[in-house]
Order: structure tokens, then C-alpha cells, then sequence
């Protein structure tokens, strides 16, 4: 057998059982052949094998991130940017969407991405009259950094068809100011993905679609950042049946660098079940394994379910998606009857706890094996909820980076106890509760290795410690982005670890991270990243 991959010289981590650390690997075409030393793996290298010496450098197996939003990060590279790293306070804001629609013409969308309230200079929030004063000849639409909510202009808000005398949507509200009582722009949860969201509406969005083609060029150009940070894999976490054909499509031109699990969104369950797709269909490239259900808001938003408020504003309970527990009991049961995994997007203590009530009256209605029901982000939760999530066998698909990112909202908005609780990676290993790692990119941070180290040093960005009792090893931290992201997505039999019969999907490291400063972490250089036995990174 001629190897058409050959690793040597390395450090490499298998992360099997036993920590196995050997120094070369062989593969042939997509798949691990061999691990061993150097001398033993010499004898599979021919005249068509690629020989990469390198030099000592650690490999693991490729990151894996189970809650990563690929679609909307690929069309934020055709949005603007008016994220705290490019603007400093409003007015800075401000003349971005000016020059923006100065530079479109009239009546076209403006629309912009990743705006913080909390990390302005005015300490106010941007308001439709605010956007009227820069761009009266276009719609503009600010989406905020927790994808929960938004702010839009007047013209906006006619193409919506939103009127002053509009009441609140189900699951959603329309922002007033204070004073007047008249609408002040801001979108938050149903009302603003009934603007901004295909995927979760069987009505179109009120902002128009990107054209296929611009998609799929976004996509590959989206794909490469995300290789650059060691990311082989993701798991696409809310995705409408346009963007299913967008990666099917990619996936037959070999045009995607990352393999893509799809979560559809379930708004379109009903669709998947005219068309008989039962749960875990695809292939090594392009699958589905879940169906996602936004059921709370934001926590870098503040619009998550609380049960006790607030603790800035103890009157506010954060927004419920879907407000009755029947019509989520009769959506989840839908979900697993038809072998799907319910991935419940739940922050809050109370909406968590309603996704676990449906998740429970579903198993017990009709009995599955090792359905592996999903609650993404699982936020804030206590002791009752651990308990119950462990003995219902629900997954964890917690933040890794939040409290890196937006380390300085969380105290103020909930409070220290409940910050001991949150994010609460050891509390679930702990508990014996599965649990992987996510990015909930682009609403967080998409770099495996920031979020490691997050992990365990529990470190804000400017040196904080938040909940030091949810620090967890280095080693846990890393199989959070690799064996645990496999099982995830049912791939435990071909991801997550580097033996013969993987997948050879890998990234090299500058730096191996059990030897390095754990607040250096984030830091270390990611020099090569490897997808099915083909480099598609090479750190230059």
C-alpha cells in the first residue's frame, strides 16, 4: 500500500483513551491508514505520497464546531461591519451607514451586522431616527451582535409594513421610546426575524435574499477563514431549504473546504417530512442530523427566558419564542418521531427547562434509542437541570468563548451566582452529561483555540475571572472541539480522533497547548489545516 498523505516528525495527539502520542501518520485518499513512528510508516511512502516533515509541530485531530452559523457568516463578507472592532460609539456608527448608502443606489438595502450597545460610547441605543438622518433614501437595517434583535429606519419599517399602531408579534416585540410611545426602530426576536431571517418564516423575508451564485462564492471565501482558525467541520445551526440546495450543490462541484451538518430550521419540518427525510440523511460532506427550535432569546442580547429577571431589571423576564409549553410539546414530539434530534435553542433557566418538559412527554410517548436530543447554548442552569438533562440523556451545546467576548454584561445582567452556573462546562462533565463546544459564530467568536482557553481560564478579555468553578482541563477543553463535537452529530465512528479508519481531517499547531501558558491559548499559530488527506490551509 502507497500512502498519498505522509505526516512525519510531528507530535501528534491521537486523543484516543490512552493519550497516545506518536510522531507520523499515513493516509490514503480521505481516510487515517496508520499511525506509528516514523520508521514504521516510512515503508507506506511512494513516488505520488506527499512527505510533510513538520518538524515537531502538534497535530490534532480538525476542530469541530457544533453551533456555528456558516450561512450568515458567509453573507456578512457582503454586509457591513459595525462591530465594536471598527466602530467606538454611535456617531462612528453613524457615518459608515452614510458612506454605505452614498454608495448604493437609492432604495436599495443598507444592511449591517454586528452592532454591541453595550460597548458604545454614548451608552444609548441606536434608534430609527438616528438611521433617518443618514440614509433617508434607503432601508437600513443594523443587526445586532446576539442575532436576536435589530435596528431599522422608517423607510424599513414601511417596507415591513409596520405601523405605529402595530401590536407585538407572537414571540416577538416591537421597540417604543419611552417617552412618545412611538416605534423607535428596535426588532427584537419574532419581529426581527420575520425581517432578517428566511429560515425562520415560510414567508419570504422582508430583506431580499442574496442571489445563489453570490451565496455560494460567499460561502467559499467564508470557508477558508474558518479552515485558517483549524476548523474542519461545523455544524450549520438554523438553515432554510434554499441554503440546503446552496450546500448540496457545493458539495457536488467540491467546492466546500469544511464538512457542513445542517440544522433546518423548524419552520420547514413539515417539508422534510412530504419528502420522506427522515433524521440522518447526507453523506461525509453535506448531512442533516437535527431540527432546530429557537425557543428564548439572547444572552449577549439580553432577551434570554429568566425565571427571576434580571438582575439589573428584575421586572424583565427575557422574551419566550414560543410562548405555550403544548404547541412546543406538539413540535418537539413531531421531531423525534421522525428521527430527528431536537436542537432547542434555550438560554434561560425557563425556557431550558421547557425544552426539557417536551424532550421528556416525547420520549415517553413514543420510546427512542439514544436520540440524543440537543439543547443549544444551555446558558443558565442549576442543579435541578442538570439532574434532569442527565437522566433524559439531552446533550449540552454551551458557548466557548462568551465569556472571553462579553465577559463585562454578565455580572451586571444576571447577577454573580447565577454566573457560576453559566456556561457551565464542568458542571456537565461532572454530571455525565455529553457536551461539545461551540462558537455561535458570528454572534461569538469563531476561533477554537480563543475558546479552549476560555474554558480553562474562565478569562474576560480585559483579565476578569467569571465563574473560576467552571474552569475544566486543558484536555477536556480540547476534546469539547473534537471528540465530543463528533458525537454531536452522531460522526463519533469517523471524526474526532486520529486512528486508522478516520476521516484524516487534522490541524497543526505551532505550539502544543498541554506546554503552553493556558491565557496564551488563543494565541497559538494554526499552521496548516487538513481536510479529508488535502491541505486547505497553510498558515504563510
Amino acid at each position: 500500500m502507497e500512502a498519498t498523505l505522509l505526516l512525519e516528525n510531528a507530535r501528534i495527539r491521537t486523543l484516543d483513551k490512552k493519550g497516545t502520542i506518536t510522531e507520523s501518520l499515513a493516509a490514503l485518499d480521505e481516510r487515517i491508514v496508520a499511525v506509528g513512528s516514523n520508521r514504521d510508516l516510512a515503508t507506506l511512502a511512494g513516488r505520488e505520497t506527499k512527505r510533510l516533515d513538520l518538524g515537531g509541530r502538534t497535530v490534532l485531530p480538525g476542530f469541530i464546531d457544533t453551533h456555528e452559523h456558516l450561512s450568515d457568516f458567509a453573507e456578512m463578507t457582503l454586509e457591513v461591519d459595525v462591530s465594536p472592532n471598527r466602530v467606538k460609539s454611535l456617531s462612528e456608527l453613524l457615518e459608515v451607514i452614510r458612506l454605505e448608502a452614498d454608495r448604493l443606489p437609492h432604495g436599495e438595502w443598507v444592511r449591517a451586522i454586528l452592532y454591541d450597545d453595550t460597548k458604545m460610547a454614548e451608552e444609548r441605543l441606536l434608534t430609527r431616527g438616528d438611521l433617518d438622518t443618514v440614509a433617508p433614501q434607503h432601508p437600513v437595517i443594523v443587526a445586532h451582535v446576539s442575532g436576536h434583535w435589530g435596528i431599522v429606519n422608517s423607510e424599513a419599517l414601511a417596507r415591513g409594513g409596520v405601523e405605529e399602531t402595530h401590536p407585538d408579534p407572537e414571540g416577538g416585540r416591537l421597540g417604543r421610546d419611552k417617552a412618545t410611545g412611538r416605534l423607535n426602530g428596535q426588532l427584537i426576536e419574532t419581529a426581527f426575524f420575520r425581517f432578517a431571517e428566511e429560515s425562520m418564516s415560510r414567508e419570504p423575508a422582508v430583506v431580499p435574499p442574496f442571489a445563489p451564485e453570490v451565496r455560494k462564492k460567499a460561502l467559499i471565501k467564508a470557508s477558508e477563514i474558518l479552515n485558517s482558525a483549524g476548523i474542519t467541520s461545523v455544524t450549520d445551526a438554523l438553515v432554510s431549504p434554499s441554503y440546503v440546495n446552496t450546500y448540496l450543490d457545493m458539495a457536488a462541484e467540491h467546492s466546500l473546504s469544511l464538512r457542513v451538518n445542517l440544522l433546518v430550521s423548524s419552520f420547514f419540518l413539515e417539508d422534510l417530512q412530504k419528502l420522506g427525510l427522515a433524521g440522518r440523511w447526507g453523506n461525509e460532506f453535506v448531512r442533516s442530523t437535527g431540527v432546530k427550535i429557537i425557543l428564548d432569546g439572547a444572552i449577549a442580547g439580553r432577551t434570554a427566558a429568566l425565571r427571576d429577571g434580571y438582575a439589573d431589571d428584575l421586572e424583565n423576564h427575557g422574551v419566550l419564542v414560543i410562548e405555550k409549553q403544548d404547541a412546543l410539546d406538539t413540535l418537539v414530539d413531531r421531531i423525534h418521531r421522525f428521527g430527528y434530534q431536537a436542537c432547542i435553542h434555550a438560554n434561560g433557566d425557563m425556557a431550558i427547562d421547557m425544552a426539557l418538559d417536551a424532550i421528556e412527554r416525547a420520549q415517553k410517548a413514543f420510546s427512542r434509542q439514544d436520540p440524543r436530543h440537543r439543547i443549544e447554548h444551555c446558558t443558565i442552569v442549576n442543579e435541578a437541570i442538570l439532574d434532569r438533562m442527565q437522566r433524559l440523556g439531552v446533550m449540552a451545546i454551551p458557548f466557548g468563548s462568551y465569556v472571553w467576548q462579553h465577559g463585562e454584561k454578565m455580572t451586571r445582567c444576571y447577577g454573580p451566582e447565577r454566573v457560576t452556573m453559566m456556561f457551565a462546562h464542568r458542571s456537565f462533565l461532572e454530571k455525565g452529561i455529553k457536551v461539545a463546544g461551540s462558537s455561535d459564530h458570528p454572534c461569538g467568536l469563531h476561533e477554537p483555540l480563543l475558546g479552549i482557553q476560555t474554558m480553562v481560564t474562565r478569562q474576560t478579555s480585559n483579565g476578569e475571572v467569571l465563574g473560576p468553578n467552571q474552569k475544566i482541563p486543558v484536555a477536556e477543553a480540547v476534546k469539547m472541539y473534537t471528540v465530543y463535537a463528533a458525537y454531536a452529530s452522531f460522526e463519533e465512528h469517523i471524526k474526532g480522533l486520529l486512528k486508522p479508519g478516520r476521516l484524516a481531517d487534522m490541524v497543526v499547531l505551532a505550539k502544543d497547548p498541554w506546554e503552553v501558558d493556558p491565557t496564551m491559548l488563543g494565541q497559538i499559530g494554526v499552521d496548516m489545516t487538513i481536510l479529508g488527506g488535502r491541505v486547505v490551509y497553510t498558515r504563510s
